[in-house]
């Protein structure tokens, strides 16, 4: 069970993720703000390109 709890346990005292205080601008409130810009636009490119993909496989089942 050690490699179960080195894996899944969460240290209570030991928190990864604080949320960034706004009015603070430290290097780390700037990276985790910068982090969920990318991943959010990121992840809105990888929508419309499934959506395109999916146009495009509709438009070729419909004319084949």
């Amino acid at each position: 069970m050690k490699w179960w709890d080195t894996l899944w346990k969460q240290d209570v005292e030991k928190d990864v993720w604080k949320d960034p205080d706004p009015d603070e601008l430290t290097i780390d409130n700037a990276y985790k703000t910068r982090w969920i810009w990318y991943h959010t636009i990121l992840g809105i490119g990888m929508f419309m390109t499934n959506i395109l993909l999916i146009a495009i496989l509709l438009l070729l089942a419909i004319k084949l």
